[in-house]
This record gives structure tokens, C-alpha cells and sequence, in this order.
């Protein structure tokens, strides 16, 4: 642990705590060995970093005997660290730019205005976003978005919820067509984020479920 710390400070790096430390390297180990994980299974931690701008990232360096060099990205949303990215190189919407240069990651367009909380990490402009979060019975899809980082944007797609008849693990998901309004845009650390999402149902919509439909979220 004092060889990735040393190795953190000598690239100009923040090193993390020893609980950060813990924390992050068990958000790889879940990553790296999840089913069809696109991370080689003998990838090991050259080193941890953490933003000294936004504690919410941090970063891996990587080595895989059979894959080579890669990088992890992770954001602290919730309590808990996420995968964000994984590879040789990111999209610049994987985090604030501000914090990639100070991670020291390079990354390529589209570059990230604003991001959101989908039930996990910040994402931007997610084309799907899971509203229920303990069990995944609600949420939205095939999002189309207009406007995203201003301070409302909009997105015409559908919304998804499982019907639980007779019971959840039972039923049946059904798709409604739907309009999105994302709005409340305040920073999370660093990062521009919508606090707020606003679901109207032009027509059929699942059952107990108001017509415009409130979500608040948090980052």
C-alpha cells in the first residue's frame, strides 16, 4: 500500500485513505469480475489516485499481463464508489474536465456539460435512467435529449414499470410513452448536476403513478 501511495504522490497525485483505498479496490474487483466484464480478469492496481479538486473521483492505473496497460475511473455517489469508465482512453463526459486533468487522464470528445444520478454514478446525457432504485421496477429509456446543460433539458423517450401482478418477480414490464424535463442544475463538487427529473405521461401511464410524475434526485 505504501508503493501505491508513493507512486500516487511521485506522478503529482492525491493519495486516498487507507478506507478509500479499501473501498475503490473492492469497486474494481466487482468490476473486473463481473459476468462479461470488458476488463481482462488478470488486470492488477499499479496505483490509486484521488481528485484533490473533487474527493468524489478517483483513479487506477492498470496492468494486464494479456491486455496491457488500462485506466478505472470512479465516482463516490451515495455512499458508494462506481465504475465510470474503463480502458486505454474515456470520452470527456465521463467526468468534469477539470477533474480529468487533475487525475492526469487524457480523454476524447464529446466533452460533459452536465450529469446526472441514474441509481449509481453521475452520468451525462444517459439514454436510460432507473428511477426505483432498490428493485429497478421503474425507470426510463430511449431517452432523447434537447438542451442538456442548460439549465432545464428536455428528452422525448419512454418510461418502463413492471406491473407486479401477481407480485414483482412475477409481472410484466410495460412501456409508456413519456416527456422528461431534467431541471434543479447545481453543482455536485464539481460537477453540474440535475437534481430534479419531471416525467408527464401525454396518455396511458402505470398504475398509482401521477401524470406528472416528480423525482428528486441526489448526487
Amino acid at each position: 500500500m505504501r508503493t501505491l501511495a508513493l507512486l500516487a504522490l511521485s506522478l503529482g497525485l492525491a493519495a486516498p485513505s487507507p478506507a478509500q483505498r479499501h473501498a475503490i479496490t473492492q469497486a474494481f474487483t466487482g468490476y473486473v469480475h463481473m459476468p462479461s466484464s470488458p476488463a481482462a480478469k488478470d488486470n492488477r492496481i499499479l496505483s490509486i489516485s484521488v481528485s484533490k479538486l473533487d474527493s468524489r473521483y478517483a483513479a487506477a492505473r492498470l496492468f494486464s499481463k494479456s491486455a496491457g496497460p488500462s485506466e478505472m475511473l470512479f465516482n463516490l455517489s451515495h455512499g458508494t464508489w462506481w465504475v465510470v469508465a474503463f480502458g486505454s482512453s474515456f470520452g470527456c463526459d465521463a467526468a468534469p474536465k477539470a477533474v480529468l486533468s487533475d487525475l492526469k487522464i487524457g480523454c476524447a470528445p464529446p466533452n460533459g456539460v452536465a450529469w446526472i444520478n441514474t441509481c449509481g454514478p453521475l452520468v451525462s446525457k444517459p439514454t436510460s435512467i432507473t428511477l426505483s432504485c432498490a428493485d429497478g421496477n421503474y425507470g426510463l429509456d430511449h431517452l432523447d435529449w434537447r438542451g442538456w446543460g442548460r439549465a432545464a433539458a428536455t428528452a422525448a423517450g419512454f418510461a418502463f414499470a413492471n406491473d407486479c401482478k401477481p407480485y414483482c418477480a412475477a409481472g410484466h414490464f410495460h412501456t409508456y410513452p413519456v416527456t422528461v424535463t431534467a431541471d434543479r442544475l447545481a453543482k455536485c463538487g464539481l460537477t453540474p448536476t440535475y437534481g430534479r427529473v419531471i416525467i408527464t405521461y401525454p396518455a396511458a401511464r402505470p398504475q398509482a403513478i401521477p401524470r406528472h410524475d416528480v423525482r428528486v434526485l441526489g448526487c
